[in-house]
């Protein structure tokens, strides 16, 4: 059984016409860029790989950037008593700018991604170029990557999940700890108020409310960057069945996050 540790590399700054579609892109607010330790089987798993530190403006992607970096991603390591070069197995969530950019610390880990992921990443539609930066990715070819179909086990209690609709090839990772399972959701949900749309505020990661407006006729509220909203509804329902409930769904950038273990 394994516990899941989120580990924060970076803060990021970012609209709330981000983190829900149709919402208020002058309202700032800002949010943790994790990644997520999976703890107590006999491989060290690590799920997605940061962000770069930002450069001479402050930002990256232009984003605000707090941290990350080698130094942002080494830093979290260390909480758990790891260095990127022991990790045996990296689950990368797919390949955005902000979850694949310290790759190459990953020398002897096992990288296992979506083929769709990996194929899309490489051409993708026209509006999602600039989200894939792909000399983040192209080490890839010279490391140990695994593409993968569909849904599939990496190690005994943890099996990704392909949860399509924020990207074409995006998945999940379905961790069995001693409180169930749960699924880690990447960016499918940044928030839990994607996750709970009937949610009337939030905190951010520096305490700040964030009024929301409530949308209780929805099942699920996408993010604003998402590929197929079809595609995206019928992924959360499937994220929901595999952890068997919202309460072990973990989204991938909600400040209530931070600090959390899941699992013990």
């Amino acid at each position: 059984m394994y516990r899941i540790i989120p580990l924060q590399v970076a803060e990021i700054m970012a609209p709330l016409g981000v983190v829900a579609m149709f919402g208020d892109m002058q309202k700032l607010l800002v949010a943790p860029v994790f990644v997520f330790y999976l703890e107590g089987g006999d491989k060290k798993i690590l799920v997605d790989a940061g962000v770069n530190a930002p450069d001479s403006s402050g930002t990256v992607h232009g984003f605000p950037i707090m941290g990350g970096g080698e130094q942002g991603l080494r830093q979290a390591l260390a909480q758990v008593g790891v260095q990127p070069e022991e990790v045996d197995f990296l689950i990368l969530t797919h390949l955005h700018f902000d979850h694949c950019a310290m790759l190459p610390l990953f020398r002897r880990a096992r990288i296992v991604v979506q083929e769709k992921e990996w194929r899309t990443a490489h051409n993708p539609v026209p509006i999602a170029r600039a989200v894939y930066e792909r000399e983040l990715f192209a080490t890839l070819e010279r490391m140990n990557l695994v593409l993968v179909n569909g849904d599939c086990e990496i190690a005994p209690g943890v099996k990704v999940l392909l949860l399509p609709g924020h990207t074409q090839g995006m998945q999940g990772v379905a961790v069995d700890t001693g409180q169930g399972r749960f699924v880690l959701a990447g960016d499918l949900l940044y928030s839990y108020y994607n996750l709970d749309p009937s949610l009337s505020s939030f905190k951010d990661l520096r305490g700040n409310e964030i009024a929301v407006l409530p949308r209780p006729d929805l099942p699920f509220l996408p993010p604003a960057v998402h590929i197929d909203l079809s595609d995206w509804y019928a992924s959360c329902w499937k994220a929901v069945a595999q952890a068997g409930g919202r309460e072990r769904v973990i989204p991938g950038h909600d400040p209530a996050v931070a600090g959390k273990v899941f699992g013990e």
